[in-house]
């Protein structure tokens, strides 16, 4: 009789063992296109100059927008003022004529008059010089005359408009 070997002692065939992780090659070429994508990265972040001119564009377009909501909403009339130096709101202290724009309009947060200088290195080309009625329409500050088509003033290269018949600023 043939004795049977125990089951320890049989030879079975293990299964190949497959490698774990990155090899050395992988782990280089990922770390050079990091390296490659954050110095491109950075380079947008050392020029701020088209952050500046997109942040001033918003905020004169953000107080555009607000003393078109503040007209609408307190009955007043309110200039907006924009130029190469800044942006300015006003509006009637009687609030019922146009000629006494001598009040500041003040930030809905409590802080002071809603006013902004223009940050160095951008540029305002032409200027806008509006009042917004208790409707929300638009005019004229020098003539008094409703806009006869969109009013608009370029900050940092584009433009911020105001359309004649809504006062959507855009």
């Amino acid at each position: 009789m043939a004795r049977d070997r125990p089951m320890s002692h049989r030879v079975t065939a293990r299964p190949r063992r497959v490698p774990e992780g990155f090899t050395l090659v992988e782990l280089v070429i990922v770390i050079v296109l990091a390296g490659i994508l954050a110095v491109a990265a950075f380079a947008r972040f050392v020029d701020r100059s088209a952050f500046e001119a997109r942040g001033h564009r918003e905020a004169v377009r953000a107080a555009l927008r607000y003393a078109h909501k503040h007209a609408i909403a307190s009955g007043c009339n309110v200039r907006a003022t924009v130029d190469a130096a800044g942006y300015r709101l006003r509006r009637s202290d009687s609030c019922t004529g146009t000629a006494d724009f001598n009040t500041d309009v003040r930030r809905p947060d409590g802080g002071g008059a809603f006013s902004g200088a223009t940050p160095p290195g951008v540029a305002v080309s032409g200027s806008l010089d509006i009042w917004f009625d208790s409707g929300g329409r638009p005019y004229d500050a020098a003539g008094g005359a409703a806009l006869a088509g969109p009013a608009s003033v370029s900050v940092g290269g584009e433009a911020v408009t105001v359309e004649h018949v809504t006062g959507y600023v855009h």
